[in-house]
């Protein structure tokens, strides 16, 4: 793996936008329960990377791009994987390599060898980036990617309403994807669609009453978004009731 250097770029885009207020208000930072993997959130890995329809190995290379509190981290190191990552705010990497994680400060991916990784991640990263620098950042993630290897990404649901909240809740949200834009992304920079819809929602949740409210709620979305497809969307299979949505691309040239 090659060196990467902090560069002036990210030291301004730090200062304007993702500083020490931004990470108070998102309760980030090595005095902030850095690096801790709650059980609902191991849940929900879990759920998510079962759609890859792939098995990792502790010879695994994984990256997660925009790391943040490093939950996904300790994850990944708790299941022995070969695991990287990447922020632009320093004070988050000294938080990981005080804790013994593999990170880098960069605002790009051009220093990452080719065909490296089986496995990159970006949890609530894209809405952060330019639409026209989208085409860009996703041929990079497949030009790091080995032939095969699969990329996931979260972000607030651009098709629904109830994404709003999300997406229009944090200053530095920018961009707005919703699943046609998935597709045409991945037409675009040549990688196989698996899979496009609402994040996973796992039934294991830290508190009873969450527990009870998802395992009544759920099939009643999976009711309404049949009936709501059907009705207004019948040529096209829109989540029109998750707040965020999921992709995951394959590199399979």
């Amino acid at each position: 793996m090659k060196k990467l250097y902090k560069s002036k770029v990210i030291d301004k885009v730090i200062e304007e936008s993702y500083g020490n207020d931004y990470l108070k208000w998102k309760s980030w930072g090595k005095d902030l329960n850095f690096g801790k993997l709650k059980k609902q959130e191991e849940s929900y890995y879990s759920a998510e990377l079962r759609r890859t329809k792939r098995e990792f190995s502790s010879k695994s290379n994984i990256l997660e791009i925009g790391f943040g509190n490093g939950s996904f981290l300790r994850y990944a190191k708790d299941k022995k994987w070969n695991i990287f990552g990447t922020e632009i705010n320093e004070h988050l990497i000294n938080a990981a390599l005080e804790s013994s994680f593999n990170v880098v400060h960069s605002d790009n991916l051009k220093h990452f060898e080719e065909n490296f990784f089986d496995l990159v991640v970006a949890f609530d990263v894209l809405e952060h980036i330019p639409q026209n620098n989208l085409p860009f950042f996703i041929s990079e993630v497949k030009r790091i990617l080995k032939k095969d290897g699969v990329f996931i990404a979260r972000f607030p649901n651009g098709d629904s309403p109830f994404g709003l909240p999300l997406q229009n809740g944090d200053i530095t949200h920018i961009t707005t994807i919703g699943s046609g834009k998935v597709y045409s992304l991945a037409t675009q920079c040549d990688m196989d669609v698996v899979f496009v819809g609402g994040t996973a929602q796992p039934l294991l949740v830290k508190h009873p009453f969450h527990f009870i409210h998802r395992l009544i709620s759920l099939p009643i979305k999976k009711l309404l978004h049949l009936i709501t497809n059907f009705i207004f969307f019948p040529r096209s299979n829109i989540f029109f009731f998750s707040d965020n949505l999921t992709l995951i691309y394959k590199k399979s040239n």
